[in-house]
C-alpha cells in the first residue's frame, strides 16, 4: 500500500512537470508489456521483449523476436523466429455440438465448466527443428512439426507438418520448393551440423556458400 501511494505521488508529480505522460498511460497497455516465462528450458538464446513463453524448450543460439506468445513447443538450435510469433494455444473440436470449452474442458476458460473430465486432448506439443527460419506474423497450430532447415514465410498459418529444408508460405500453408536437392538434404540431415562442437562451427561459416564442399568434408 505504501509503495502504491509513493508510486502515485511520483506519477502525479511527473504529470505536472510533463503533462504528455498522461497520454502514454492511456494509450499503452503497460501490463501487456510484462515479460512472462514459465517452465522454459533454454541455454544461450536471445528473447526480444515483450514475450510470453510457457512450457517450452529452446535450443542454443536460437532467437525469438518481439511480441512472441508461445507455449507447448520444442524449438531446436540455431532457429531464427520473427516478431508476433504465436503457437500452442489449444484445440477446439469441430465435430461436437458446440465449440465452447465449457462443454468439453475442465479448464474453465470462460469461468465455467459443465464437465468432470476433459473430452479431448486440448494441447499437443509443437516441434520445430534446428536451423529453422520463421518470418514475421506466423501462427503454428497445435501438434504440428517443422523439419530441420525449413523456412516459413511471413504471415503463414502452419496447419500441417512441414518437411526438412522446405520453403513454405501462405494461408493455407503450401510448400513452394526445397532449399537443396534430395541428396544434399539427406546428407545434411545425417551430418547434423547443429550438434557440432563449438570449434567446428567455424566450418559452417567457412563453407557457407559451398554446400557440396561442406558435405564432402563431413559426410561419411
Amino acid at each position: 500500500m505504501i509503495k502504491k501511494i509513493i508510486r502515485n505521488l511520483v506519477y502525479n508529480l511527473i504529470s505536472i512537470l510533463i503533462p504528455e505522460i498522461s497520454i502514454l498511460k492511456m494509450d499503452i497497455y503497460w501490463s501487456g508489456l510484462a515479460n512472462r516465462k514459465h517452465n522454459v528450458k533454454s541455454k544461450n538464446i536471445k528473447l526480444f521483449k515483450p514475450y510470453n513463453i510457457n512450457n517450452a524448450e529452446i535450443g542454443s543460439y536460437s532467437y525469438i523476436a518481439s511480441n512472441s506468445n508461445i507455449s507447448y513447443v520444442k524449438i531446436g538450435k540455431f532457429c531464427s523466429i520473427g516478431p508476433n510469433f504465436i503457437c500452442g494455444w489449444g484445440i477446439h473440436p469441430t465435430n461436437g455440438l458446440s465449440t465452447a470449452p465449457m462443454f468439453f474442458s475442465t479448464r474453465k476458460q470462460n469461468g465455467h465448466s459443465l464437465v468432470s473430465s476433459d473430452k479431448i486432448t486440448e494441447r499437443k506439443e509443437i516441434n520445430i527443428g534446428n536451423d529453422v527460419f520463421i518470418g514475421a506474423n506466423v501462427i503454428i497450430l497445435d501438434g504440428v512439426s517443422i523439419g530441420d532447415g525449413a523456412i516459413i514465410g511471413a504471415g503463414a498459418v502452419v496447419s500441417k507438418d512441414i518437411p526438412p529444408y522446405a520453403i513454405a508460405t501462405g494461408c493455407p500453408i503450401k510448400i513452394q520448393r526445397f532449399r537443396f536437392n534430395k541428396e544434399q538434404i539427406e546428407k545434411l540431415l545425417d551430418i547434423k551440423w547443429w550438434d557440432f562442437e563449438e570449434n567446428q562451427l567455424i566450418d559452417v561459416e567457412k563453407h557457407f556458400w559451398d554446400i557440396d564442399k561442406f558435405i564432402l568434408k563431413y559426410y561419411e
